[in-house]
């Protein structure tokens, strides 16, 4: 009587369980990290803007006038034709660049006329929670 090598089929469904069981666990562990992954480009982005926003001061001696405005507005109206930042930033969200009706990790621009300040507040991937808010102010 000759013995045949391989497995039941007890074992491999035993294992198939265990890898199943792992997989439950792990995608929304990865799907996590991803998000945070996002989130870090997306204040990187907001740190550009930043330093975008200073050069445009320097360059005319003022910061963007404008109160709520996304980063495709603040980008078209005026740090394109200040010439202070060459491309669109690409949302780490949606790969493309930002438009503006992304809600998946916006950027919103703020400057207050009356204590010289600006705000640039980066949204998290539900575009509610605020990840990242960078100002001037002391």
């Amino acid at each position: 009587m000759q013995k045949k090598r391989g497995f039941t089929l007890i074992e491999l469904l035993i294992v198939m369980s265990v890898i199943g069981i792992l997989a439950a666990f792990l995608i929304p562990t990865f799907s996590k990290v991803q998000d945070r992954a996002r989130e870090s480009g997306v204040k990187s982005v907001a740190h550009n803007i930043q330093v975008a926003v200073e050069s445009y001061n320097m360059v005319n001696e003022t910061y963007p006038v404008a109160v709520d405005i996304t980063l495709r507005n603040l980008f078209d109206n005026y740090l394109k034709t200040a010439e202070v930042m060459a491309n669109l930033p690409k949302n780490p969200f949606t790969g493309k660049p930002y438009e503006e009706s992304d809600t998946a990790g916006k950027i919103m621009y703020t400057y207050d006329i009356s204590t010289n300040n600006y705000k640039v507040t980066a949204y998290s991937k539900s575009g509610i929670r605020k990840i990242l808010e960078l100002t001037n102010s002391d």
